[in-house]
């Protein structure tokens, strides 16, 4: 059976500005899959840091963190 190494998660978001433009913010997370890590949490801590960067860009053009 296969056996799962690596974890990537990816996600961009597109914001409307007030002046009618937009910005597309972006992050991606790459994990590695360790002896006795379980997935769905490998997956949790991806997501979770992924979001928290996206969060983080987004504030800079006005969005909430």
């Amino acid at each position: 059976m296969a056996k799962v190494k690596e974890i990537h998660v990816e996600c961009t978001y597109l914001k409307s500005l007030p002046n009618y433009e937009n910005v597309k913010v972006g992050a991606s997370a790459t994990l590695i899959i360790e002896e006795g890590d379980k997935i769905n949490q490998i997956y949790d801590k991806a997501w979770d840091m992924v979001g928290a960067e996206i969060a983080s860009q987004l504030a800079q053009f006005g969005g909430k963190k």
